[in-house]
């Protein structure tokens, strides 16, 4: 085995106690094992890559001074480039120390720098073994075993975190207890996962072995080369992969708009989209539109609860396949609106859908029964595929947001200031990201210029531009105090009257929402809320490490939406027992704590019963 094998080796069971520190969420026993697997094989790839420099640095060395090749020559030669290698890396890392949303072309300096140390430690060691005399006898021999170095990455990794555990508990810390996934199902699973990243790997390197010999064949010229050959046959497992998502994509979209078998009829009332009179074909309209479209909250139901007299709600919907491009589904909107008399309603809500189209219920029935009927929905799809596989129509979500808020600006200014309905925004996730990105650029200005009076985002995705873009205090196109930015529902309560007034555009997401913090930037940097920013949401032991960080994230945005009907919770990507709250606030609505109370219960029932007429 070569000294980056040994290398790599150390560094994928240093990998294994990294991996197991608990992070937002909780995990079952199959996701610490993707966790711990995919550590592992990365780990074993970057350093092994990272030490072969080395190595290759060693035997230039070598042919440099002219010295042989002898075990024991060697082992010397790259003891003394591995500590170089360790003494330059941590010199880079020390002069490149984190900053709080520094650039990435920094952070991945400084993470290449400390990948190379790690690497240079882990080879250093076994190389001190093979300098002692006689190879350190038996101790070297099990040292030099695979066994022997498993123990001794994840031994030294292990003593780490408990001497961080300690150090935290003498400063009195609460430390999170680890992840109750059951340890033998978890290892298996990882060694599973790491196996078939090996596998992987092994058939990259075969495409590209068999792409370079097939060139030298045909061509008779020397090959593509080591780099080009790998970079060949890594664009052919990305096409093909690239295709196999795009089939899955199409088959995952035809069967998420299936429409319910029990919302095969249009509905009966004219004040939703799909109704008598309605410009939006009822059969172009899949499975979210439907069922938002088939329970507006009846206004004897809003009467009953919040004990006054109540209106029918208008809900209108404009389907991805209700017209064939933007242009088409603007102009369906605004008829709907002008057939449905949206616009004499004192609220009007555009909502920005997730990626399969849907809107939160919840959310609607609170401002409908909060409105006491007095208000008028429209939603415009975008895509019809879960949000993970709408991230390719981003573009198109923002594009259609930014058209229909430019057509309902004009059309609210063409009416008397008195008949002017209050334009507010809705958007949930990947619908927060594209309704937030159609004022990219231009602060709350631009929702300033285009009417809209106010806004409510829940679990907006940490690539938001608008919501990075409002953060700086710098910028001039944001008015004091507009953006609020929210934990929970329960921050309302604790807000200054003069911040409270402020407020016009309110970013709720939850501290242990991974939606709202994964990114491709956690391979390469360590993020806020893993330092200065740190909440009681995450763990006082979890600390940045790459690639283990980004997979612990991105499993807990798997979990963010734990939830069960009629049962709500204010945490990760459920946002069901804020929303009461939340909309009173965000939207300006009169409400008082009695009105309150029956609300969320009403809400709570109007969730179970929902369930268990679609299951």
């Amino acid at each position: 085995m070569s000294a980056s094998q040994r290398a790599g080796v150390v560094a994928a069971a240093a990998a294994v106690p990294i991996s197991l520190v608990p992070s937002l969420r909780r995990r079952s026993a199959v996701d610490q094992g993707v966790i711990t697997g995919l550590s592992a094989a990365i780990d074993y790839a970057l350093t092994a890559a990272a030490h072969d420099v080395v190595e290759r640095t060693s035997r230039g060395a070598r042919r440099l001074v002219g010295r042989r090749s002898d075990a024991e020559s060697t082992a010397r030669t790259t003891m003394v480039v591995d500590l170089a290698a360790l003494a330059v890396s941590s010199v880079v890392v020390a002069v490149l120390p984190w900053r709080p949303d520094e650039p990435l072309p920094r952070a991945a300096v400084r993470t290449t720098a400390g990948r190379v140390r790690a690497a240079a430690l882990a080879g250093a060691v076994p190389a001190a073994v093979d300098m002692l005399p006689a190879g350190g006898g038996h101790f070297g021999t099990v040292i030099r075993s695979v066994p022997g170095m498993v123990a001794l990455g994840a031994g030294v990794s292990a003593a780490v975190q408990q001497a961080r555990v300690r150090r935290l508990a003498a400063v009195g810390e609460a430390v999170t207890p680890s992840d109750p996934a059951p340890l033998g199902q978890s290892l298996a699973v990882g060694a599973l996962t790491a196996a078939g990243a090996v596998g992987f790997a092994s058939l990259e390197r075969r495409i590209a072995r068999g792409a370079d010999a097939t060139i030298r064949r045909a061509t008779g010229a020397p090959g593509l080369g080591g780099l080009a050959s790998h970079l060949l046959s890594l664009g052919v497992i990305g096409a093909t992969a690239l295709g196999a998502v795009g089939w899955m994509a199409h088959r995952v979209e035809a069967r998420v708009s299936a429409p319910d078998r029990h919302l095969a009829h249009p509905p009966t009332s004219p004040s939703v989209s799909g109704g008598p009179g309605s410009l939006v074909a009822w059969e172009g309209l899949g499975r979210e539109a439907r069922r938002h479209l088939a329970a507006p909250t009846p206004a004897a139901a809003i009467a009953e609860v919040m004990g006054e007299p109540a209106r029918e709600p208008i809900r209108a919907y404009v389907g991805l396949r209700s017209a064939a491009d933007d242009a088409g589904r603007v102009a369906l909107a605004l008829a709907e609106l002008e057939r449905t008399g949206a616009l004499d309603r004192s609220l009007l809500v555009l909502c920005s859908p997730t990626g399969s189209g849907y809107v939160n219920h919840t959310a609607v029935s609170a401002w409908e029964y909060l409105s006491r009927g007095d208000c008028a929905s429209l939603t415009m799809q975008y895509s019809a595929r879960p949000s993970v596989l709408s991230l390719d129509r981003l573009d198109e979500g923002r594009a259609l947001n930014r058209a229909v808020v430019t057509a309902l600006a004009a059309a609210i200014s063409a009416r008397p200031a008195t008949r002017r309905p209050r334009l507010v925004l809705f958007g949930e996730s990947l619908g927060a990201f594209t309704g937030q990105d159609a004022f990219l650029h231009t602060g709350t200005r631009g929702l300033r210029a285009a009417h809209v009076d106010r806004a409510l985002w829940l679990g907006t995705p940490e690539a938001s531009g608008w919501a990075r873009e409002v953060r700086d205090p710098g910028r001039r196109d944001v008015g004091p105090g507009e953006v609020l930015r929210l934990s929970s529902a329960d921050d309302i309560d604790r807000l200054e009257p003069r911040a409270a007034a402020e407020a016009r555009y309110v970013l709720l997401s939850h501290h242990d929402d991974g939606v709202t913090v994964l990114g491709l930037h956690l391979l390469v940097r360590c993020p806020s809320w893993l330092a200065d920013d740190r909440t009681p949401a995450v763990p006082p032991q979890a600390a940045w490490s790459t690639p283990v960080t980004f997979l612990q994230t991105w499993i807990d945005a798997k979990n963010a939406a734990d939830t069960t009907p009629g049962r709500f919770t204010s945490a990760g990507h459920d946002y069901r027992g804020d929303l009461a709250r939340a909309v009173r606030f965000a939207f300006a609505l009169p409400c008082d704590d009695r009105q309150l109370g029956a609300l969320e219960a009403a809400l709570r029932r109007e969730d179970a019963d929902r369930a268990a007429a679609w299951s």
